[in-house]
């Protein structure tokens, strides 16, 4: 920690806490001390680098040797390794992730969360090895993994730099890229492997990240790739790389020396302690007590109290005899049977009072310069109260400032650049997250008397059940592939569609009508339209990267689509990429999706924004709309399958424009293995979640939420189907219209 943070006045626990709740950090990393090494230039100097900390580190006899309790070393490393890979946050979001580095990035991330297998997610891993070792903490989702007494505050300053570097965004790429490099090839702390070998607990976590393993070369090579692709953008900034690396090694010797064994508290520190700690519990039973002629309760009071004085004057009382604890009543006495204090000290407690008294004949004052703030519950590793900056607020929830309630009426595709921008939960612009959170709650305000368990179960969707779910959207998918005119589907959706090359699918029998009726033109500009959620494809699952949430098995299936919706690793499938393509092919061409100019583009009605706005507005809380979240992500995913993407691919393919956008999504998004499948897994294990403690309430509530959420995406789609029905309705004829191009059956 540097002297601003400890100015502050914020522990490292409460920092933990704030990053992982996605609050602003309290201070920038270009606080941190500069490298104590001159920056290595270029990638090849930059891993030899590395390659020496870790050297050093594997050498490095006093922290990890055998006078460091293996317990403590690795519940100490917990707070960090839980939350593996947790710094690349920033750096894999949607507006980042459309070329080679964001690429890259993504994939190092997906390998730290377990490429999708919630058992293997490297925070996983390391809770099994904690369990093998027989330690135990609280779950990391909860309040009470803060307060644990198993950690200690050095534990949590450690985690820091990582949780920081998740906060601070694309400004900062060159320091997560570092951060990250060196967390990959220092791997665990020497200390910590030891620590495991001791305990008898080296387990799969370890085992991927010895020297050698196939997934540390996997995870070694991904952080070369992603330097390598960030060098390829021009002018890299090795200084601030090595800056990056040089905070985690920083922070890694700062907590390997809190290992070292502390030299055991003197009497006189003890006893203080000890004072202190019991101080708010004793005051108003000690009326009648008097020292000095002063009540004991005066004394004790805590706002005033003072340990010091009260031991001064007790060691000169008829309750102790100096050096001589067997003849002073205090512990004769009064703590003992029948005695005024029995059962409020412990054995160990008087123990100490045992060794004070003793110490009193060479000791009878405490050394001047001895200063005791801390109680003995923080000695033991349990946290104390913080008296933080009054700008702190962890449990901050939000609710509407009233900027941001004067901004409820701004314009779509200034809402979609503003929530696209924001850095995430953490951002330092609190109005993003606010605006968010309204519209939210705005559009499932819109939607929350469609969804009532009467509607549900008339649908088939009440009670909750996992089969009950499967059957339903097996009925619907039906539904929207078997449309009258469109059973050709019915040998390209399964299974196997993969195994039928999509571009090479028999076209519906209707088609020649869609041709007719619908331009060239108006093809092209139909395809526009949907460049606003196209180049964002998957940004209603952002949210699942930020460390509050990254870590859960829900999460683990829910990156797997994310993945995958941004190219699994390779631009050129990016799904945004995809569409930017065929639309550079028919003359339009698409700046950044970050930028200004792309949300002022004229071309683009203002309702062709809505539906992303609403994938930001849920990813910016996706912790607390987790089940809306994944019931929009369901309908998202059913929504690609069937009747209104095959129209669509038939229209584009008519006019010769390339209608892979609809056909990759025809297949990907399939219920047997594909994105569908993945969003009910993801919903039954939630809902498994809720029903383990045996609420039938939470069930219930948590029913209800996500079909809001799915109900929700069919109320965002509305706006731009009637703006386009307003354009192209009154030459087409409003039945034309619904029944081919908006997918209206009448039902």
């Amino acid at each position: 920690m540097s002297p601003r943070s400890r100015a502050s006045g914020a522990s490292p626990r409460a920092i933990y806490r704030r990053l992982r709740a996605g609050e602003p950090a309290p201070e920038d990393l270009a606080d941190e001390p500069a490298p104590e090494a001159a920056a290595p230039d270029g990638i090849e100097a930059f891993f030899a680098a590395l390659t020496a900390l870790r050297d050093e580190d594997e050498r490095g006899a006093a922290p990890g040797d055998e006078s460091t309790d293996p317990a403590r070393a690795l519940l100490g490393y917990a707070p960090t390794a839980l939350l593996d890979g947790c710094w690349l946050a920033a750096v894999v979001r949607v507006r980042h992730a459309d070329g080679a580095l964001g690429a890259a990035c993504l994939d190092a991330f997906y390998l730290e969360c377990g490429e999708g297998d919630p058992a293997r997610h490297h925070g996983a891993l390391y809770g099994a090895a904690l369990a093998a070792a027989g330690l135990a903490l609280p779950d990391l989702g909860s309040p009470a993994f803060e307060r644990s007494a198993g950690l200690a505050d050095a534990d949590f300053a450690l985690a820091i730099p990582g949780l920081r570097v998740a906060q601070i965004g694309a400004a900062r790429l060159p320091e997560a890229l570092g951060h990250h490099a060196a967390a990959t090839v220092l791997g665990p702390p020497a200390a910590v492997r030891r620590a495991a070998s001791r305990a008898r607990c080296d387990g799969l976590y370890f085992a991927e990240h010895a020297e050698g393993a196939e997934t540390a070369r996997r995870a070694r090579d991904l952080a070369r790739r992603c330097l390598e692709a960030h060098a390829a953008g021009g002018a890299p900034d090795w200084s601030r790389v090595w800056r990056g690396a040089w905070s985690l090694w920083a922070a890694r010797r700062a907590w390997l020396a809190s290992l070292r064994p502390a030299a055991p508290p003197s009497a006189w520190e003890a006893m203080l302690a000890l004072v202190e700690a019991k101080a708010r519990h004793a005051f108003g039973f000690h009326g009648r007590v008097r020292i000095d002629g002063q009540a004991l309760d005066d004394a004790l009071d805590p706002a005033r109290v003072d340990a010091r004085r009260i031991l001064l004057r007790l060691a000169r009382s008829p309750w102790i005899v100096p050096g001589r604890p067997d003849e002073s009543p205090l512990v004769t006495r009064s703590v003992q049977f029948g005695g005024p204090m029995f059962g409020v000290f412990t054995d160990a407690e008087v123990d100490v009072m045992r060794a004070w008294i003793r110490a009193l004949i060479e000791a009878p004052e405490p050394p001047a310069a001895l200063r005791v703030t801390r109680g003995a519950d923080e000695r033991a590793g349990s946290p104390r109260v913080d008296h933080e900056d009054p700008s702190i607020d962890v449990n901050r929830r939000g609710g509407s400032t009233p900027r941001a309630q004067a901004r409820a009426g701004l314009p779509l595709p200034d809402l979609y650049h503003r929530l696209l921008c924001a850095r995430g939960p953490g951002d330092v612009d609190r109005d993003a997250g606010e605006l968010a959170r309204a519209h939210a709650e705005a559009m499932l305000r819109e939607v929350h008397s469609e969804v009532s368990p009467a509607r549900l179960a008339a649908d088939g969707r009440w009670p909750w059940s996992a089969a009950g779910l499967s059957r339903w959207v097996d009925a619907r998918l039906r539904e929207q592939i078997f449309e009258e005119g469109h059973a050709h589907a019915r040998s390209t959706v399964g299974p196997h569609a993969a195994a039928h090359p999509a571009r090479d699918r028999t076209q519906p029998t209707d088609d020649a009508g869609v041709a007719r009726e619908i331009t060239r033109d108006e093809a092209v500009w139909l395809l526009t339209q949907l460049a606003p959620a196209a180049v964002i494809d998957g940004a209603w699952l952002q949210g699942m990267t930020a460390p509050g949430a990254f870590h859960t098995p829900v999460a683990s299936l829910l990156l797997r689509i994310y993945r995958d919706e941004l190219g699994a690793g390779a631009p050129a499938q990016h799904h945004g990429n995809v569409l930017r393509r065929a639309l550079a092919e028919q003359g339009v061409t698409l700046p950044p999706c970050d930028a200004r100019a792309f949300v002022e583009r004229p071309d683009f009605l203002p309702q062709a924004f809505s539906m992303p706005v609403l994938w930001l507005a849920f990813a910016q809380g996706s912790t607390e709309l987790l089940p809306e979240l994944l019931g929009l992500n369901l309908a998202i995913e059913m929504a690609g399958i069937g009747r209104g993407y095959a129209m669509a691919a038939a229209l584009l393919r008519r006019h010769r424009i390339d209608p892979y956008f609809f056909d990759l999504h025809n297949t990907i998004d399939n219920a047997a293995s594909g994105h569908t499948a993945w969003s009910i897994e993801a919903i039954t294990r939630l809902m498994d979640a809720c029903a383990a403690p045996g609420d039938a309430l939470a069930i219930e509530r948590a029913t209800l939420r996500i079909w809001r959420g799915y109900a929700a995406y069919a109320r965002a789609s509305r706006p731009l189907v009637r703006a386009v029905a307003v354009r192209l309705g009154p030459r087409l004829g409003w039945r034309w219209l619904r029944r081919h191009l908006l997918g209206d059956t009448g039902r």
